[in-house]
């Protein structure tokens, strides 16, 4: 008798045209509401292919053996993912170059023959953008929030919070060792035989 849990295979909206949307609406950057629109499906079908194609691509790479009724899946997943990777790295670079003053605005390319030489020459003109500190500041605050981020701490901050924090470590482990010492003082009482004991300080009132 045949499951009826079997996962069917590749549905007809799942078509190669469709998959060639989503990835050249990824690959430049655009929101998974938006990819789906320009292939022509919804959002919640898009992200159920994605998030199955992405459970079989990582069930694969733990070396469980493969369901071919899931190829489109991880096809779609895995071109989907490295559009968005190149996609963000160009971005990226984009922005660093910015903060540089790498990035060329303008670039022409002149050729003319040098009147002594008889020979043409060509002559190139780039145009860079003014280097800008806000781009680098984007940049930090993204990959270093910790250290450049709207909530990071200056370096006072920091060593305030550490020198509390040896201070607590300090005295927990002050307390923890009276403790031990005083439950070792107790054990000990508790195993002594009461004639062993020592006898009480007689009173002043006697």
């Amino acid at each position: 008798m045949r499951s009826n849990n079997r996962r069917p295979g590749r549905p007809c909206l799942l078509t190669p045209e469709r998959v060639d949307a989503i990835v050249r609406a990824s690959a430049v950057g655009a929101a998974t509401s938006l990819a789906a629109e320009a292939a022509g499906v919804s959002r919640a079908t898009l992200a159920r292919w994605m998030g199955r194609g992405r459970d079989a691509a990582e069930t694969r790479e733990d070396g469980e053996p493969a369901d071919p009724r899931d190829d489109a899946y991880v096809d779609l997943y895995r071109r989907v993912e490295q559009a968005r990777a190149q996609m963000a790295t160009q971005a990226l670079a984009r922005v660093l170059q910015a903060g540089a003053g790498s990035l060329i605005l303008e670039e022409r390319v002149r050729t003319y023959t040098d009147p002594v030489t008889g020979q043409d020459v060509e002559e190139r003109q780039v145009h860079y953008l003014r280097p800008d500190w806000r781009a680098a500041t984007w940049w930090l605050a993204r990959v270093f929030p910790e250290h450049y981020g709207p909530n990071a701490k200056s370096f006072d901050q920091v060593l305030d919070e550490f020198t509390a924090r040896e201070l607590h470590d300090e005295h927990d482990r002050t307390e923890s060792t009276e403790l031990a010492g005083l439950a070792e003082r107790l054990q000990l009482a508790l195993d002594t035989p009461p004639a062993e004991l020592p006898a009480p300080a007689p009173s002043s009132f006697a």
